[in-house]
């Protein structure tokens, strides 16, 4: 009887990690806040594998203290270094930002690339398609930080930041 009570423990414990979603909203906005201003929050999904957040920006301005660089090997040194960075140079897609990333450094381009798809099952198709279509437009910033396994999508033309983020 006591080992048919703990495997019902044991079981009931999985479950419960299992249902577990990566983020919050709360979580996916303090993220945002650390490199833009965040509004309103417009679509928020997690699971245990990936989370989804877009957010209305309130600036169109990366914060100043916020890691950014121009350089895509200033950018690569950083992201060995583990540390998150905005690659600012607006006149790259962020599709071309990966391809190029994974020329320099194929671990880090292909932790940036696992950031994007990875996260696909989060999105519903409006918001897949939405993201198809900025990863190949210019004028956006593109935030890696390979810590949190995240990417974000700051399109401060119109005013959104979108983050993907993987689970471990």
């Amino acid at each position: 009887m006591a080992f048919m009570a703990r495997i019902w423990m044991i079981t009931m414990a999985l479950a419960v990690l299992a249902a577990c979603d990566l983020d919050d909203p709360s979580t996916a906005r303090t993220y945002v806040a650390r490199w833009a201003w965040p509004g309103a929050n417009t679509f928020f999904m997690s699971r245990r594998t990936c989370s989804v957040a877009v957010f209305r920006l309130k600036a169109g301005i990366l914060r100043p203290q916020a890691p950014r660089v121009y350089d895509l090997r200033q950018g690569v040194a950083m992201l060995r270094q583990g540390r998150a960075v905005a690659f600012a140079d607006t006149s790259v897609t962020p599709d071309a930002l990966a391809q190029a990333v994974m020329s320099a450094d194929l671990h880090a381009g292909l932790g940036l690339l696992a950031s994007v798809m990875e996260p696909r099952a989060c999105m519903t198709d409006e918001v897949a398609q939405g993201v198809h279509r900025l990863l190949t437009a210019r004028g956006l910033v593109t935030v890696y930080d390979p810590a949190q396994r995240a990417v974000m999508l700051l399109d401060f033309g119109s005013r959104h930041a979108i983050v993907m983020r993987r689970a471990p």
